[in-house]
Formats: C-alpha cells, structure tokens, sequence
C-alpha cells in the first residue's frame, strides 16, 4: 500500500567555495586580498565602507589585504540590534575590521520588546547538508541538528548542530560526533520548560548502530554515547525527553533473532544511559515491528507506540515504562482483515500525561484518520475518525500531530491532489469539521506538512512543493489563513522542519538548494510579541 506524497530529487551536495571568489585556501589570495563574509542573524542588513558588503542573509567580498572595512548594522522594522559576532564584538551598530586575513561576522537582529514576526532567512550551514531536525523551549531557546557532508569528495556525512538564544542569535555550527560512519535517521527530543534535549541518530559502523547525545542549556552538549553494540542493524528511533531531563529511546532494531524487533533505553540527566531492553516478544516469522514513537509522562514515566506488520496485515502495538520498569505489550489497534489497512502514526502527550495517537487507516477504498486517547494511564476503547474519509482513494496519508500542555491537539493530513487539511480537538473532545489548508492544484506538496500548536490553539503549518519553494499557513482564532511564500531562494526548498512552544514563537529550518554552492540548511525564528 502506497503512502501518500512524493519527494524530491536529491541534489547536489558538493562543498564548493563561497560566492565572490574566494580561493582554495579558505578565502585569501596571498598577498592581494582575504575574503571577508557577513552573515545575519535575523531581522535586519549590514553595509560596508568602502562597498562590497550589502546583504540582508550572507554575503562575502575580496577586499585588499592591509584594509580596515567599516561594517554598518541596520535592523529591519520591528527589530533592534542585538550584537557582533566574530571578527566584530559588542552591541553597537558599527564595527571595523582590520583585514590582515580573511575574515568572518556576524550581526544579530530581534523583535523589539512586544513585537512579533518572523527574522530574515539565514543559512546556518555550509553546503552538503541536510534533515535538520528543531525543538524550541518555553523561553524561546531552540536547538537545530542536521546530517553534513565531511567533504566535497566523500558520501560520508556527520552530525552537526546549532542553538538559538534570543538576543543572540545562532551560534557557530559545530560536530556533535567523530565516528566514522554516515548519520541517517535523527530524531530530537526536548523538556520544553527546563530546555534539556537527547538527539539520537543511526550511524553506519559495522552495521548500523543506535547512538545519543544529551544537551543541558547550562552544560552545553554531552557525551555521544552508543546504545547498543554487537546487536543487529538499527532501523528508525524516536526519544522523549521528561521535566527531569531523563530521557527514554526506543528504536526498532534486527534481534534477537532475525526480525525486527522494538528497544528501549533510559537515560539518567546527568548519568548514564541503561542496558537496552526489549520491550516486545513478537517473534513470529514474516512479521517486523518498527516505527516507535514514544511521548514523555508526567512523573518519569514513558508510552510508545509502533507498528507490526508482515506485509499484507498491520496493527499498532503499545507498552509504557512506570518510572521503574516496563510493562507488557499490548495491541492497541487491530488489524480487520484484508478490506484494512493501517498507515503510519503519530503519538502525543499533554502536561498531565493525557495524549492521543493519531494514524492513516484504509478501509476498502476510504482513506482516513483515525484516533485514540490516552487518558489515566489507559487507552480508550474505541477508535474514532478525524474526519470523514476521502472516498475512493487507495493511498495512505501520513498524519501530523501536535499537542499543546493542556491537551488540544491538531492534526493535519493531505490526499493525492494536493489538498491539505487541518482539524483541532479540545482536550477530551471529539475532532472539529476538517479545514481546507491548502486547495488542490498542480504543484504537489512533497511531504506532510510540519505542525505546530501554541497555548492559544493557534498554530502553522509549513511544507514544500514540487514547484520548489516552501509555504506556511497559519491558523488564528479558529480560522486558517490562505498560505504565503515562506522563502526568498532562487532553487529547491524542502525538508522543512518545525517547533513551537506555547507562548506562540517558533523555529523552523529547512535544506536549501543554493546553485554553485549545494545544499544548504537555512532557519528562521518566529517571535509571537508574547
């Protein structure tokens, strides 16, 4: 069974130089000129004197070796200057550089007090770069995470990451490991008051391993840390991260014998990960569970939920961890037979530990989304639909799903033409009538979009399309407004990536196809003047 959407072709990934000419040394011609590069941070334009330097996101210049370059900061509306980076320093607007060597600036713009909107883009990595992953916490401190190629002349990528502090901007990218093997299958999890966050990724050793890496805003980041070894070849993981910063992995991962099978580990914040454990034993030949997705409880407790199939037939199965051990699997939604079939899902909990697990069902030739709640410790029931199906349309949609402290929950979907809906359901509330997010049209969108939901039950929504470029739709006082052009580049956009806190600020981030250059991760940064 089809899922529904397509994706782009992959792009060029080669590092190239930076625009302007910059030599193979890294930007100085000896003896002649050193490359000067400007980057901005958010809502606001840097000049230089003498020009060569005017640029609202990134741009560099060849300048005579020996020259002193007056840089001038001019914030956008509604943004204040914030501060120099790099070859600059301080919080006044002007700078000058002395270029006895190239040279790299940055300049940082924020939303004046009480204003709202979103900064200007800005690409955040060097080319060959891809699958950024964002989480942002209740104080508007966020965190990005990509896979990067280590050079123009190899496949072999690493993992990369950045974090954004209101009033500073992005910090300068950096390696989160120094393993050999390619990175592939990030997930991000994040404590959204305390602001501690796990990444865990797949990374090709002698087979492909299960790793994590743990960050505190204090600390910075921690140790990357394999969590398994000797074992078979991982396949997808997913973490969440509890009030405590204690973290709980599950990925799906060939073992014990030759099927996949559902693991999980457990991290102390501040300590040590656990020894994995299998948390399932489906051990039946032909069949494979995969696909977990696991949501933090109040208390140090965990749920997940993943998929076990065996190629014609599906169902959902659950299991959670009390704090101290794990209980026993159970299916939560059944398979019906041949005229079923069940897509992918998506679980999310609210503060109190209530949450809901959203997923594609096909039931003949009725596409639709179905849900359950999880409410006390326990799965309701019966299963209820979203919305009223797509009749006579055999691929799955792949659902997304938010959830705000207090329970509301937005979902969103697509179907072949183009379309994309949106329904909200109060806490312990039945889905309202679906929204027309997106009406159909030639130019497809190329994933699901990505979702997010404030304490107010406003919310985004942002995706790309086959025509290259990347929209957002936004919904306020229950209604959806008509989507607008979120980027500003010339190529491919795609691969967005979305994280909202209550308050209403966002980050998001996305690969961008930049000609001459490859592949790009480029964020921009919402603030809700909240």
């Amino acid at each position: 069974m089809k899922q529904w959407g397509a994706s782009l072709a992959v792009m060029s990934m080669a590092l190239l130089a930076a625009c302007g000419g910059a030599a193979s040394d890294g930007g100085t011609t000896p003896g002649t000129t050193a490359q000067l590069s400007v980057a901005v941070v958010g809502g606001g334009s840097v000049i230089s004197q003498p020009a060569g330097i005017d640029c609202g996101v990134h741009c560099s210049a060849a300048v005579t070796l020996g020259t002193d370059i007056q840089l001038m900061a001019t914030p956008s509306t509604g943004h204040v200057f914030s501060s120099w980076s790099g070859a600059c320093s301080g919080t006044t607007p002007a700078c000058s550089v002395a270029m006895n060597a190239a040279r790299n600036v940055t300049a940082s713009f924020v939303p004046a007090s009480g204003a709202s909107g979103w900064s200007n883009e800005t690409a955040l990595s060097a080319a060959g770069a891809g699958d950024p992953k964002v989480v942002i916490d209740a104080a508007g401190r966020a965190l990005a995470v990509w896979t990067q190629l280590d050079s123009a002349t190899t496949t072999n990528t690493s993992l990369w990451g950045s974090r954004y502090v209101p009033g500073s901007g992005w910090s300068a990218p950096q390696v989160l490991e120094s393993n050999a093997g390619s990175i592939s299958n990030i997930d991000l999890g994040m404590d959204r008051n305390s602001g501690r966050a796990v990444v865990v990724w797949r990374q090709l050793g002698t087979t492909y391993d299960g790793w994590a890496k743990p960050f505190d805003p204090g600390a910075g980041w921690g140790a990357a840390t394999a969590l398994e070894s000797g074992g078979g070849a991982v396949d997808t993981g997913s973490v969440a991260v509890d009030g405590a910063g204690n973290a709980t992995v599950v990925w799906s991962q060939i073992g014990p014998n030759t099927r996949f099978s559902i693991y999980a580990s457990r991290y102390s914040f501040g300590g040590n990960w656990t020894s994995p454990v299998l948390i399932e034993t489906n051990e039946v030949s032909g069949s494979q569970d995969g696909l977990p997705k696991v949501a933090a409880l109040p208390g140090g407790g965990a749920v997940v939920v993943w998929k076990r199939s065996n190629g014609s037939e599906a169902s959902l199965w659950t299991n959670a961890y009390n704090g101290s051990s794990w209980g026993s699997a159970a299916e939560v939604v059944a398979d019906a037979g041949a005229t079923q079939y069940i897509g992918s899902h998506a679980l999310r909990m609210d503060a109190a530990g209530n949450g809901m697990l959203v997923w594609g069902q096909l039931d003949t030739s009725n596409n639709a989304l179905w849900y359950k709640r999880h409410v006390a410790g326990a799965w309701q029931g019966v299963a209820v639909q979203v919305a009223a199906p797509t009749p006579s349309v055999n691929q799955m949609s792949i659902p997304a799903l938010a959830m705000n402290s207090a329970g509301t929950a937005l979902t969103a979907w697509g179907i072949p033409d183009g379309t994309l809906f949106a329904s909200t359901a109060a806490a312990g509330a039945s889905f309202g009538t679906r929204a027309s997010v997106r009406g159909a049209s030639a130019s497809l969108p190329t994933e699901v979009p990505v979702i997010g939901l404030d304490d107010q039950a406003n919310a985004m929504a942002v995706w790309a399309e086959s025509n290259g470029n990347l929209y957002l739709a936004t919904r306020s006082a229950g209604n959806w407004g008509a989507p607008t052009l979120h980027e500003n580049q010339a190529d491919v956009a795609a691969q967005p990536a979305l994280d909202m806190n209550e308050l209403g600020n966002a980050v998001l981030a996305w690969r961008q196809f930049v000609s001459g250059a490859g592949t790009k991760i480029y964020v921009r940064h919402y603030s809700s003047g909240r």
